[in-house]
């Protein structure tokens, strides 16, 4: 098993502990028994449980982005409410299927915000996802770079937000929030194409 091998099955290992767990009750001591590796092995790669959490969330991150791939193909179709709601599920469908991972980047997002080491890689990995977005957007509305990257940061907080909403709040129409974001968004885009 290369050394590269061996971190990825950490950072896996992790994020299974602390999606079932959460940060909190989430031991080095079990991510490396979930990895079947020795403890020490962790912290050589990865110096706190901090840096090893905030590099879950980045890789996570990466692999969430990479699941976005597929809408490079609309990009050639014309734009309607419709194609807005099927782009929509992905980001959409995280609360859903995944509740942990939403949980997990508001846990990261509080500890980046009292650790300056871990304030840094969330700094990194948000700017990344913003950027993964950007050219999304500008591929699929065929917007240029100055108008996808602000639309790219207000869609990041609101998938972001309304997640939040949905696993604090069993009652929240998730439904109806994204139904009103693909009909702002085929507003909007509609505004800028005529302009």
């Amino acid at each position: 098993m290369t050394e590269n091998d061996k971190r990825e099955k950490i950072i896996a290992a992790a994020y299974q502990v602390l999606a079932e767990k959460g940060y909190d009750q989430a031991s080095t001591k079990e991510i490396a028994r979930a990895a079947g590796v020795a403890q020490g092995l962790i912290n050589y790669y990865f110096p706190s449980k901090d840096l090893l959490f905030a590099e879950v969330i980045r890789a996570e991150s990466e692999r969430y982005c990479e699941s976005l791939s597929f809408l490079q193909s609309k990009g050639r179709e014309k734009l309607s409410e419709e194609s807005l709601k099927e782009a929509l599920e992905v980001p959409k469908s995280r609360a859903v299927n995944d509740p942990s991972w939403i949980r997990l980047r508001y846990e990261l997002f509080a500890l980046g915000m009292r650790n300056p080491a871990v304030s840094e890689s969330l700094k990194t990995t948000l700017a990344g996802k913003r950027e993964h977005l950007t050219r999304l957007i500008g591929e699929i509305a065929h917007l240029p770079e100055e108008q996808a990257r602000p639309l790219a940061s207000i869609l990041h907080v609101v998938f972001d937000g309304l997640g939040f909403q949905k696993l604090s709040d069993p009652a929240f129409d998730y439904e109806g929030a994204y139904d009103t974001l693909a009909a702002m968004l085929d507003s909007y885009l509609k505004t800028l194409h005529k302009s």
